[in-house]
């Protein structure tokens, strides 16, 4: 009898987890990198096509080897190196200050060129996979006091002078944005503190609904427009008067409609589309949404965010079915910050939000942004590994 209830236990433990999760996962990001390959190759022009192809295809192999690399690692090694990732990030975000090794880009300089490695490296990418780490471990450090108000507040304060920081240096409003939703989303979930969360969210919405009234209180003429060099303000002049600035700051989004309506319902087709090929500048980075539109419709997006689902809904398994807050905070930092990517990039190609440079997961051409996002996945499949083999060793034993 006893031998019988201590198998029933076994089995019953065991089968708490879901079976196949991590192949689940890895057969989502497999069709989301060839939808990406597809449509770079599609989206760039005739000269730079297999170029492009070429390079993601390189970026692909180099993420594979992380993920896989990152499946032999304890991930509880994550949360005793957090305050060393932390200390990392800002190293990262001051060597944009260094010229040697800092890139400067339409006068920004988001980028380190670092001898040996042969792609730039966009020093955001990095602080978001460092912070998720570190806010996941000091989250799971003070678990039992996240719903005082002192406890989020310093956590916000940590990560707001990275935010900060990468705002001042590199002009990255959009990365600063995400980073600071990440921490903010997280301890949303975390705590039942749900007064200071609603009220710091109403006093944003009011500060950025008073700073863009004040801003298009006098609009500029045409000619003020090109002589202007904040380029900041001139996205939220073509965002909110996109058929008036139609030739300067309106221009990309005009065309990032007119890509995505004449798509109507299944597109074009695929490499037919015509806004690729002089209207939208880097149609294959930023605005490749817009090309996923004109070419295969409706029908594309659709497919698309159902595979953004389906992956989102295996790393909501790993959350549900984990016992380890770290783990699970990990996981809900990675998730948080492909919908925050999805949701602003989607939202810019359909002029919902400002424009700005935040790729689109799997999807835009780009390094480290790939590397970084493919990195994140590597965490979430890495602890789903180690968790359910842990279980399993124990009742072999």
């Amino acid at each position: 009898m006893g031998n019988t209830a201590t198998v029933d236990n076994s089995t019953e433990e065991k089968s708490r987890y879901t079976s196949g999760t991590i192949y689940k996962m890895i057969i989502a990001i497999t069709f989301l990198l060839a939808f990406g390959l597809i449509m770079i190759c599609s989206a760039s022009d005739y000269g730079s096509a297999l170029k492009n192809f070429r390079n993601q295809l390189i970026y692909i192999g180099i993420s594979a080897a992380f993920v896989y690399g990152m499946t032999f690692i304890p991930y509880g090694n994550y949360k005793k190196l957090s305050w060393l990732a932390y200390f990392v990030s800002l190293v990262f975000i001051f060597l944009l200050l260094v010229p040697q090794i800092s890139v400067n880009v339409n006068g920004a300089t988001r980028w380190l060129k670092i001898p040996g490695i042969p792609f730039q490296i966009q020093v955001a990418d990095v602080v978001k996979l460092l912070l998720i780490i570190f806010i996941a471990a000091y989250i799971s450090s003070n678990w039992r006091s996240m719903n005082k108000t002192k406890t989020i507040l310093i956590l916000w304060g940590l990560v707001g002078i990275q935010a900060g920081l990468l705002l001042v240096i590199s002009t990255n409003l959009s990365s600063c944005i995400v980073i600071l939703g990440i921490c903010y989303c997280s301890t949303f979930i975390a705590s039942k503190n749900w007064k200071l969360h609603v009220g710091v969210l109403a006093v944003a919405i009011l500060i950025a609904f008073v700073y863009i009234k004040s801003l298009t209180r006098v609009l500029p003429t045409k000619e003020q427009m090109s002589n202007d060099d904040n380029f900041r303000n001139k996205r939220i002049y073509g965002w909110l008067f996109t058929e008036k600035y139609k030739d300067s700051a309106g221009y990309q989004i005009i065309q990032s409609l007119y890509a995505i309506g004449s798509g109507s319902f299944l597109g074009k087709g695929l490499g037919n589309g015509t806004q690729k090929i002089s209207a939208i500048p880097e149609a294959q980075n930023d605005m490749i949404f817009a090309i996923v539109c004109e070419e295969l419709g409706v029908v594309g997006a659709i497919l698309l965010f159902l595979l953004y689902g389906y992956l989102l809904y295996q790393m909501y398994i790993i959350v549900k079915e984990s016992r380890n807050v770290f783990g699970s905070m990990v996981v809900i930092g990675v998730m948080i910050h492909i919908v925050c990517q999805i949701v602003i990039n989607v939202c810019v190609a359909t002029n919902l939000f400002p424009n700005t440079g935040v790729t689109l997961p799997f999807i835009s051409s780009g390094g480290s942004s790939l590397i970084m996002i493919m990195v994140e996945c590597g965490l979430c499949i890495s602890i789903r590994k180690q968790q359910v083999k842990r279980t399993y060793q124990k009742h072999v034993e």
